[in-house]
């Protein structure tokens, strides 16, 4: 038993993928060969690296208020909606002071609580003033109901 070992050189496969022009490749510049064999990378070897994304790409997370609540619930019940046009009305006061027992966020600095007092009566007032667009709205729909009714009870006598 003789024991020969051979060894068989397996060349790559090569398919052969027509040449068709696209004028958007063209444009942006992909280039595509005649040929391409199955075991090659692809024609970019270097990919771009990943970075963070940009400061004004990314959104910070609104804090969740009444208001966004009352105007979501609104939907199902529009009496809150109302709730929702009174926080536009009211003053807006900052919680007790940090040295107070039971203070509102003792950990953060005054500058901090600031700044997240701050955000958060954008976003109260945002979210309320949405609740007044909305019950304006369903004010509308109400009086246009209301007079297309009776223009159809006075046109039926």
């Amino acid at each position: 038993m003789s024991s020969s070992s051979s060894q068989t050189i397996v060349s790559p496969v090569v398919a052969h993928i027509p040449r068709t022009t696209n004028p958007v490749d063209d444009f942006f510049g992909l280039a595509r060969s005649s040929s391409r064999t199955w075991d090659s990378r692809s024609q970019c070897d270097e990919l771009p690296a990943y970075v963070d994304a940009p400061e004004y790409t990314l959104r910070a997370q609104e804090p969740v208020t009444l208001a966004m609540y009352l105007f979501k619930f609104g939907f199902l019940f529009p009496p809150f909606w109302i709730l929702g046009v009174i926080i536009l009305l009211s003053p807006l006061r900052a919680p007790a002071p940090a040295n107070t027992p039971g203070a509102w966020l003792p950990e953060k600095t005054d500058a901090e609580r600031q700044v997240i007092l701050n955000r958060m009566r954008t976003t109260e007032l945002k979210w309320a003033r949405r609740c007044l667009y909305a019950l304006l709205a369903l004010v509308h729909i109400i009086i246009a109901i209301v007079i297309g009714v009776v223009a159809w009870h006075a046109l039926r006598k």
